[in-house]
């Protein structure tokens, strides 16, 4: 097809695509950028904490005395207290993704300052997602970008999105997952152009956010065969007796940021709520920080009394924190969750067929991504990002589509919680 340059609108469309295409590279490097810094805050305060930092295949708490990490989070939630109360009392009201999607304009410092404080709690051990920030920042990027550049309506929502979903992408290093992300979950759609936005602001993202992030997956995990028709076969149960689970921990995490603190009584309930996690963390230590300490442990395979306790501590402290005025995410909370249950299940497997060799890790891998996948109501989403975060081969793919599809399946039948809307 030739491309008559006397076209007197080829002109105008080329100007208009080099723009879209400056806008989209200057939001992902953007998004780059404030994941890599995110992601030395966190280091920055595991290093005063815990005397360490998260490493791959480790768990942060692993070696470090009980009454550290107890102290780490309760200090803290006193100190996010009266920083939030004041952030929220006296700087311009803050503006959340879907807001900034809509074309709310964001205050850009009381932005900045409420993703940092969000690094500084999940750093000190506040059980809450670390990805809400990152994308918080990628908006923020976005919708600075997009003010004056003459996008319409629905051009300028595609790349606040696609922003958002490059500082998740950046901070996990998962580039597909990213773009998945602000697709499905998002923009609720998809298109040639839609794709290729967030695909290049995702990895742009990436690329520049190795400036300061390991490129190297968030989690060691099973590495299943997934040409094995019984690999298959258990990842399709895992799903389906997670799905409930799965979809009633997604109507919890939407009803705690629902009706988390805001006002006065924050800081009363978040000390509060911190001194209860520092108790628990008395007792079990893997309930504190974003999730990872307690995925990774299941990964690498509790037992059932250990699985079952970190979870419901786990899932406690998530939601009691919430609730009580942090900001966070359930992201990492809900990798968690699935972790140790698709234990718990292996377990109960291993009781229940004596004789029968039950892939236990591998079956918290599968719970994981039916968990992730159902409480975010974001199946591609959840599939994708478990695969990416835990570096699987494509070979494994369809053992956790199956996961995900089958928790949805179930999900969908589960009864709804007294007095919470079911998402």
């Amino acid at each position: 097809m030739n491309v008559r340059h006397d076209d007197p609108g080829w002109a105008a469309r080329t100007a208009s695509a080099l723009r879209y295409g400056a806008l989209v590279a200057a939001a992902g490097v953007l998004a780059g950028l404030g994941a890599a810094g995110l992601t030395w805050v966190l280091h920055t305060v595991e290093d005063f904490v815990y005397g360490k930092g998260e490493e791959h295949g480790q768990v942060l708490t692993d070696g470090v005395p009980v009454w550290r990490g107890s102290v780490g989070v309760a200090a803290v939630a006193i100190a996010l207290a009266v920083a939030w109360w004041l952030l929220r009392g006296r700087a311009a009201p803050l503006v959340g993704v879907k807001g900034m999607a809509k074309g709310k304009r964001p205050p850009l410092w009381p932005t900045i300052a409420n993703a940092i404080l969000q690094m500084v709690g999940v750093g000190a051990g506040l059980p809450v997602g670390r990805e809400v920030a990152p994308r918080e920042l990628g908006a923020l990027a976005g919708s600075r970008l997009t003010e004056r550049a003459g996008l319409d309506e629905d051009d300028r929502r595609v790349l606040i999105a696609a922003a958002a979903g490059a500082g998740l992408a950046a901070v996990y290093q998962v580039p597909l997952g990213g773009a998945v992300f602000a697709m499905e979950l998002m923009i609720g759609r998809i298109s040639m152009r839609i794709a290729a936005t967030c695909l290049g602001a995702s990895s742009i993202a990436v690329l520049v956010s190795r400036i300061y992030i390991t490129p190297v997956n968030q989690y060691a995990a099973a590495m299943p065969d997934g040409a094995d028709w019984t690999i298959l076969a258990w990842a399709l149960v895992a799903g389906a007796v997670l799905g409930p689970f799965g979809g009633w921990f997604g109507d919890l995490a939407d009803h705690v940021k629902s009706h988390s603190q805001r006002g006065n009584l924050t800081l009363i309930t978040l000390p509060l709520a911190g001194l209860g996690v520092a108790v628990l963390a008395w007792f079990d230590p893997l309930v504190l920080g974003n999730g990872r300490g307690a995925a990774q442990a299941g990964f690498l395979g509790l037992g059932l009394a250990a699985a079952t306790l970190t979870l419901v501590g786990k899932c406690l402290a998530t939601f009691l924190t919430l609730r009580a005025g942090a900001v966070g995410g359930t992201l990492a909370p809900a990798i968690a969750a699935g972790s140790c249950a698709g234990i718990v299940v292996g377990r109960l497997a291993e009781l229940v067929l004596p004789g029968v060799d039950v892939p236990v890790t591998a079956l918290a891998l599968f719970g994981a991504a039916a968990v992730l996948g159902t409480s975010l109501r974001g199946p591609a989403t959840g599939m994708l990002l478990m695969a990416g975060l835990t570096d699987q081969t494509h070979d494994v793919y369809a053992a956790l589509a199956l996961a995900v599809a089958a928790s949805y399946a179930t999900a969908s039948l589960r009864p709804g919680l007294p007095g919470i809307k079911r998402g």
